[in-house]
This record gives C-alpha cells, sequence and structure tokens, in this order.
C-alpha cells in the first residue's frame, strides 16, 4: 500500500486531498497502461536497455527544444531573440553540451534549403560560441527527414562495397549531419555530434535520459484499449518482436509525405483536398486538422504520465534520475508516480498563442535542473 492510501484523509486539507486523489488517478492510469501494453507485446529487450556509453561525468548541460525554424511563427529567426539566447548561454559559464532536443528546423512548413536558411544567422552563432564544449542534436517530428538523410547515405556506403544490408534505422553518436554541415562557419570553436532518438548522460551523479518526445504518441491509450484500432492493428501484425526501431518504421511514411508535400505550394494552408485527407488519416498518429501539428501540443506532463511511464518501462533496465522531452511546447516538471523519475519538459520557441506567454524556455542541468525563460 503507498503512502497516499495510508494516510487519514481527515488529516489533511481539501486541497491536499484533492492533490492526492489526483496523485492516485495518475498512478493508477499509468500501471493500467504499463500492463496493457505488456499483454499485447512480446518481452523484447529495447534497443536502450543499456548504461550509458561514454565513460564522462558532465559537469553542465544545457537542453532547448522545439525552434521549429521554417514555420512562420519561429522567434529565433529574429536577431533581438537570437542576441538574447546567445547573452544567456554565455552567462552560464562553461558548458559541457548543449542539447537541440528535436524539432529544431520545420520541415513540414517549409522546404529544407527554406528552413535552413532561415536558420544561418543563429548557428553562426552557436557554433562561434567559446564556452560549449559540444553541441548534440537530436531530430524530432518535424525534422524527422534528417534520419531518412542518414539512413540513405549508410545505405548508400553499403550498396557501395558490395553489402545488402539494411543499416539501422537509428543514429549512433557521430558528426555526420548534411543539414548541420551547410550552416557550419569556417572556424567554428564547437564541434557537433547528432544521435537518435535517445541520447544518455551523466551529470554530476545524475542519469538524464533525453528524447524529442513524438514517440510517446505510440502508448498513447487509443492505440492500445481497442484490439480493433486501425494502429493497434498494424503494430501488432510486426513480427516477434517491437522496439523503437519498428516504431520508426511505423510512422516513417507518414512523416516523409508532410516533409515532402511542403514543397508543394499551398499544402500548408490546406488548399489541397489530397492533403486534407492525409491529414485526417494522420489522427492514427497522433496528428489532427490542417494546422499539421501534433495531437499533444500544449499537454502538460500531468496529461502524458501515462505514456511516459510506458516508454520508460519498454525501454529502460535502469530507471534514470531525469526523463527530458520536448514535442508539447508547454515546460514544466513533475515527479512520475509509479518510477520516481523526474520528467522535465523544455517549452518550445514558437510565438503561438496556444503556448501563450510560456515560450523561449531552456533547461540547465548542473547541481540540479533548472527551467529558464529567456527575456
Amino acid at each position: 500500500m503507498d503512502w497516499l492510501d495510508r494516510v487519514d484523509d481527515k488529516q489533511v486539507s481539501g486541497r491536499e486531498q484533492k492533490v492526492r486523489k489526483s496523485s492516485r488517478n495518475l498512478r493508477r492510469e499509468a500501471k493500467e497502461r504499463v500492463e496493457l501494453i505488456a499483454s499485447r507485446l512480446p518481452r523484447v529487450q529495447g534497443v536502450f536497455r543499456r548504461g550509458i556509453e561514454r565513460d564522462e561525468r558532465l559537469e553542465r548541460i544545457v537542453v532547448i527544444s522545439d525552434l521549429h525554424i521554417g514555420d512562420p511563427k519561429d522567434t529565433l529567426s529574429s536577431l533581438n531573440t537570437i542576441k538574447s539566447l546567445i547573452e544567456k548561454l554565455e552567462s552560464f559559464g562553461f558548458i559541457d553540451e548543449l542539447v537541440l532536443l528535436g524539432d529544431v528546423f520545420d520541415f513540414w512548413k517549409a522546404p529544407i534549403n527554406e528552413a535552413l536558411s532561415r536558420s544561418s544567422v543563429l548557428f553562426r552563432e552557436l557554433f562561434s560560441l567559446a564556452n560549449v564544449g559540444r553541441m548534440i542534436y537530436l531530430p524530432g517530428n518535424h525534422d524527422h527527414h534528417v534520419l531518412m538523410m542518414y539512413y540513405t547515405s549508410q545505405l548508400e556506403k553499403n550498396l557501395k562495397e558490395g553489402n545488402l544490408t539494411n543499416p539501422e534505422l537509428r543514429i549512433p553518436m557521430t558528426q555526420e549531419c548534411p543539414v548541420m554541415e551547410a550552416l557550419k562557419p569556417k572556424g567554428a570553436n564547437v564541434p557537433l555530434f547528432m544521435e537518435y532518438p535517445v541520447h544518455q548522460v551523466d551529470v554530476q551523479g545524475k542519469r538524464i535520459f533525453l528524447t524529442h518526445g513524438h514517440l510517446l504518441g505510440f502508448f498513447e491509450r487509443s492505440v492500445w484499449k481497442d484490439k480493433k484500432s486501425f494502429a493497434g492493428t498494424l503494430i501488432l501484425r510486426r513480427a516477434e518482436k517491437l522496439d523503437l526501431e519498428d516504431m520508426e518504421q511505423f510512422l516513417l511514411p507518414f512523416y516523409e509525405m508532410l516533409t515532402l508535400s511542403a514543397f508543394v505550394p499551398g499544402v500548408n494552408s490546406g488548399g489541397y483536398r489530397v492533403f486534407r485527407l492525409l491529414n485526417r488519416m494522420g489522427k492514427a498518429f497522433g496528428l489532427e486538422g490542417a494546422e499539421r501539428t501534433s495531437d499533444y501540443r500544449n499537454r502538460a506532463i500531468e496529461q502524458v504520465v501515462a505514456e511516459i511511464e510506458a516508454l520508460l518501462n519498454r525501454c529502460c533496465s535502469e530507471m534514470p534520475d531525469y526523463f527530458v522531452y520536448g514535442h508539447t511546447h508547454r515546460s514544466g516538471t513533475f515527479e512520475l508516480p509509479l518510477s520516481g523519475v523526474t520528467a522535465i519538459n523544455t517549452g518550445c520557441w514558437l510565438d503561438d498563442p496556444v503556448t501563450g506567454d510560456e515560450y523561449k524556455t531552456m533547461l540547465e542541468i548542473s547541481d540540479e535542473a533548472r527551467l529558464i525563460q529567456v527575456d
């Protein structure tokens, strides 16, 4: 029995009773989701059931996500916002890693060359920082095409060597990143590495698990509650296993269609019926409406507790201290009721009425974790 169940409700205030009832409900929902998925999926060693591969322990990392450069509402193509961000980064002292946690570019709203062009000034400044040891870039769903670019390059290498083996649909830590090469100024001071879909580090003895967050949609209740659901049926027809690479194969065709359609005039305004139909089909993949945005947009951590717990249960043999993600554009911190892991959302840099004034945020982790809003 949990301490929440042992304490007499009469001994606490009405507000505390509501908090404890909410906590019990969140824990119950998370436990049910974990058990439901476990009952319907075969046991498999997840891709990330392993320790941190790198031996070094870091003193400070800074994480930013959801810049969405290429979206008309992006803020980091503005010189004033870039200046504020750079000044804040310089104020931290030495940063071992600056992590760009997905949706850095928005290839669903703008063609790739246009999005990269809009980000050129920002990356000129980031690559020139004197107090950053390295940058780490993890693609999200809106810049998911970067994974496909990397996969294609590896496949081409294999074929040239007479190797007919398909590469994995993941990116090990690498400095091969075509989109960043086009943005790197001569004499760049900061090395850039790319990894996907998860980056794991140790910061002052705290284990950090970082991912963009779009894979949370795979653990959505609607996928698992009905055995006749469209998405659930496709998933469960997979062969003997189901790991994160299988999830990528499930999502990749839809993400690629959205990326390629950004080159077609009128698509982003919902001007063509075929793409409206495509967006409606996307509801099975966690998308909705003609705005080409995630159904998870603006959800607080408390609203995705079950999905986070299910992902961690599926992918981690040892729980991290911090689970860090973006994707929902709503910054916050919350202790998960089952695992005890502290979940942190990094927020976004998109000037969107949905997020109100809660944007231009970043996360610093050193002796503790701090969410910071940049003025």
